[in-house]
């Protein structure tokens, strides 16, 4: 009986893994099988053709070693796996939107890069971490008290100021889906820099021209 509630738990935990947001936690086992074939002395090709995996076809065993692998040298978080993969070399498959998300939250965002700096010299990888923990931790905080709506406001205010529209405008960033804004308001992105780098993307396809 015992032996079953594992194998439920490690089921559910698989399930959930790729469930709450299923793209990125394919992702996360292609990252994780890429970073594991380059440690292993595999070229780049080399690792990128063994993460062409789909996600329906990922061996259960495969996405618990990726699991696994997050929560050991990642805290936990799949982003900084991800990011990590793609900076090495690793073909995305993840949507423009999340990647850009991602390449946001590990850019240099120039409150981020001073302190990002002093701690790169400390030659403690520890320090490192915990440094970018708090700054992460920090934003976070930053958008909590503003709240959502707040956040929202900001980021699409700052599009029209871009865009040189009047607050009265209505601006197509109003119109699309704001999962990914709730994304980057929980995970501490910075208005300002997130209308900027909505607009470098454009408006998606309903509302692309030409």
């Amino acid at each position: 009986m015992e032996f079953l509630l594992v194998l439920f738990v490690l089921g559910a935990a698989v399930f959930y893994f790729l469930k709450g947001s299923t793209r990125r936690g394919a992702e996360t086992v292609r990252a994780s099988i890429f970073l594991t074939g380059l440690e292993s002395g595999h070229t780049v090709a080399e690792a990128n053709l063994v993460a062409t995996i789909d996600a329906e076809h990922m061996p259960a065993s495969t996405i618990r070693d990726a699991m696994e692998h997050v929560r050991l040298l990642y805290g936990g978080k799949q982003l900084p796996m991800i990011e990590e993969a793609y900076r090495k070399g690793m073909k995305p498959k993840l949507p423009l939107w999340n990647q850009v998300l991602i390449n946001i939250l590990h850019s240099s965002v120039p409150e981020r890069d001073r302190v990002k700096q002093k701690a790169d010299n400390s030659g403690s990888y520890e320090h490192r971490d915990s440094v970018y923990q708090e700054i992460m931790e920090a934003n976070k905080m930053r958008n909590q008290r503003m709240g959502f709506d707040n956040y929202l406001s900001a980021v699409v205010a700052e599009a029209k100021r871009l865009d040189g529209k009047a607050s009265t405008d209505l601006h197509w960033i109003e119109l699309t889906d704001d999962e990914g804004t709730k994304r980057a308001y929980t995970d501490g992105i910075d208005p300002k820099w997130l209308a900027a780098e909505i607009l470098k993307v454009g408006p998606p396809p309903p509302w692309r021209v030409g």
